[in-house]
């Protein structure tokens, strides 16, 4: 029997990823991407390879639509056989209690929903759809918005959420393969509205660029996302060590204290680094540039008693010939 040849790369691209002998939780939205997903791995544990869960987080932005969509995946999984788990999200009513955008407020809320559903049916790891296209308007949306080297790598194809193995693939092959494979999609009319920046990229801007500017700009900011990740995984080692060298013994809940001589010796990309990680590993989020340059000259000046206010009730002291951290 003849295999389509991009049926054949979809397979292959997952059996260099997903391990023949683990269990996985596929994130499947209803979209031609996860749909694509869940259907390649359902191929796959038909050949004995992998064990798959599904879960489906209904956000309750759309209604009938997205309830359209949460029938579609279940009707896949009762079809296929596949464990369906669907977890229903109040992103509206996080969003307005935490002053957060609809978009950071789903996509916090979906994450919380995909880790607990993956602990409660032990599976290794959360598989998510995430593909070319997506990659390259998140580098695109970071460099507008400003970022780091960090930033600048995108959408990583395997971190502490999970695995994303369709990064080489373009959104039109996923959507392809659903047709080859006869597998039913639906489409997320949100993902049409212009308020929402990523749309106004993905519609707008992007299109401008591939006319006037470079016809491949999706694959060129896909590979340099892809080549800056090597160095970005050396210098994140390098922080880390930095960060226990620096760091002192003795340290108090919410309380952080760090050499500050230490800390000075460090090269300039590596002490920030140490300075965001300190931030992070008590506010649990990310600090700007502005306030990281507020704290880095706080230590540099070496003043005691000066302190700066961070958002996530943390401070930042320099007393005594350390620089400490408190919230």
């Amino acid at each position: 029997m003849v295999i389509n040849p991009l049926v054949y790369k979809v397979h292959k691209i997952l059996r260099s990823v997903l391990e023949p002998t683990e269990h996985y939780l596929l994130a499947v939205s209803g979209g031609s991407d996860s749909m694509a997903l869940a259907a390649a791995c359902v191929a796959l544990q038909k050949e004995g390879w992998g064990r798959y869960s599904v879960c489906h987080v209904e956000h309750g932005l759309r209604g009938e639509e997205s309830l359209r969509d949460m029938e579609l995946v279940q009707r896949f999984c009762a079809e296929h056989q596949l464990p369906c788990y669907v977890e229903q999200v109040d992103v509206r009513g996080l969003a307005a209690s935490e002053h957060l955008s609809i978009e950071a407020a789903a996509r916090r809320l979906r994450h919380k929903a995909l880790k607990e559903t993956m602990q409660l049916v032990k599976a290794n790891a959360i598989v998510f759809a995430h593909n070319l296209d997506d990659q390259a308007e998140t580098v695109l949306l970071r460099l507008l918005r400003g970022t780091s080297l960090t930033g600048l790598c995108g959408i990583r194809g395997e971190g502490h959420m999970g695995l994303r193995p369709f990064l080489e693939l373009r959104h039109r092959q996923l959507a392809q393969y659903c047709e080859l494979m006869g597998v039913a999609y639906c489409h997320d009319s949100t993902n049409d509205d212009l308020a929402y920046t990523r749309n106004r990229v993905r519609h707008e801007l992007m299109p401008y660029l591939e006319q006037h500017f470079n016809s491949n700009v999706k694959e060129t900011l896909a590979r340099m996302a892809e080549q800056l990740g090597p160095e970005e995984e050396l210098l994140a080692r390098q922080a880390l060590e930095a960060y226990a060298a620096a760091k002192l013994e003795g340290e108090e809940l919410g309380r952080l204290a760090f050499a500050g001589a230490k800390l000075l010796k460090l090269p300039t990309a590596l002490r920030r680094r140490v300075l965001r990680q300190a931030y992070y590993s008590l506010a649990f989020t990310e600090l700007d540039y502005e306030r990281t340059m507020a704290v880095e000259k706080l230590l540099i000046n070496g003043t005691g008693g000066k302190l700066v206010q961070l958002p996530g009730d943390v401070r930042v002291i320099y007393k005594n010939k350390q620089l400490i951290f408190e919230k």
